[in-house]
């Protein structure tokens, strides 16, 4: 087994297939990438189980075969190495790789142990346009829980119907929503729960391929059985499992109506906020929110946090007010989170009373939302 490549090339092509290779394995083939080569097609494997990644690339084939050898020694030591072309070589039961004045040896391991991935024959298939993917899984997939302990929370619930595809996902203290448009049709909608960590994952491949992409699409195929689902960018393959079971009715978090709604700027609000945390990192990360009226649609919005220990701060900002206004507290870790990932100058946040949810959105951008449980305020 023999081939020539660009070094720029298969360092690319093995960070993509990174994305299914854990830090910690049980079986020690995991570890390990597939790397394989026919004519001049060179197609690298990775999986752990859950999740596996496929990327084909150009190379210059001179013998064909295949090789499972360790991947994050492999991706380490190609992406240090000078660019121009890199030489892969097996030689007996090891790798040889050398480029320049570089070489390196590395051990190969039994290929007849590496997993046979699934393959999706036939299901549904929707084209979504990249900006779109990304946006969607960047706003809506830090709201998934992040333990185990409800494995169905750890995912983002994704439904495709009348050309759009709602994702939503909450950890019980906060909720996220956004629609995106996708193209193709299923004759009826489809609904899935995708884990979150997977689609971050998915959301990685898209902004690394970027250029690879241009005006292109990606294309998601859901297995007919819906328990995987197949994510090409490029020339990338991501498949993952998917998460079996029932997703909350999370329509029931939502209020139908708010008391107040306040247009706020979003920079100075992190910066508030942030300002607010250093005295609430050991006070339960909590900071308090204070709309007051001023003026026929002027207001102000307090934002305040105290700690025994430490002290406290008050920092203030105008906003435009239309309603009672009131208090209301939160967690600041997951305000941050929020407003970090979304774009734009503003954001409208509106309120009932203390102990009911808040609900921030998007000025002009009717298909996002995210709600956030309050925490009980003390007097």
């Amino acid at each position: 087994m023999k081939f020539k490549i660009q070094q720029t090339d298969f360092s690319k092509a093995l960070l993509s297939a990174s994305k299914s290779l854990l830090s910690k394995v049980n079986l020690p083939i995991l570890a390990n990438i597939m790397v394989s080569v026919s004519k001049n097609k060179l197609e690298i494997l990775s999986t752990n189980l859950e999740t596996a990644t496929k990327v084909i690339v150009e190379c210059l084939g001179e013998a064909d075969g295949k090789v499972a050898v360790p991947g994050k020694l492999l991706f380490e030591f190609v992406s240090q190495l000078p660019e121009g072309e890199v030489v892969f070589e097996k030689l007996g039961s090891e790798v040889v790789i050398s480029a320049k004045r570089y070489s390196g040896r590395f051990a190969t391991a039994p290929v007849e142990d590496f997993p046979a991935i699934p393959k999706i024959d036939a299901g549904y298939s929707f084209s979504l346009n990249p900006g779109d993917f990304e946006k969607a899984v960047l706003r809506v997939a830090y709201s998934a829980a992040m333990e185990e302990g409800r494995p169905i929370l750890t995912g983002i619930l994704c439904e495709f119907a009348k050309n759009s595809l709602s994702m939503a996902a909450t950890d019980g203290y906060r909720l996220s929503f956004q629609k995106i448009p996708y193209g193709g049709k299923t004759g009826e909608p489809v609904k899935v729960i995708m884990p979150a960590r997977a689609l971050l994952e998915a959301a990685k491949i898209v902004s690394e391929n970027s250029e690879a992409l241009g005006d292109g699409k990606i294309e998601l195929l859901v297995a007919q059985g819906l328990n995987q689902v197949n994510i090409k960018v490029a020339n990338v393959e991501y498949t993952t499992r998917l998460i079996e079971g029932v997703f909350p009715n999370w329509q029931k978090l939502i209020p139908t109506s708010f008391i107040s709604s306040a247009k706020v700027p979003r920079e100075e609000l992190i910066k508030i906020v942030r300002v607010a945390s250093i005295f609430a990192r050991d006070a339960g990360s909590i900071v308090r929110f204070k709309l007051e009226a001023q003026g026929a649609k002027g207001g102000l919005l307090s934002v305040s946090a105290a700690n025994s220990q430490v002290g406290s701060n008050e920092a203030q900002c105008e906003v435009e007010l239309s309603g009672k206004g009131g208090e209301i507290a939160f967690n600041f870790r997951y305000l941050l989170e929020m407003l970090s990932s979304v774009d734009g100058d503003e954001v409208v946040f509106e309120m009932i009373e203390s102990l009911n949810p808040g609900r921030l959105t998007i000025p002009g951008d009717a298909d996002f939302f995210h709600i956030i449980m309050p925490v009980r305020l003390q007097s």
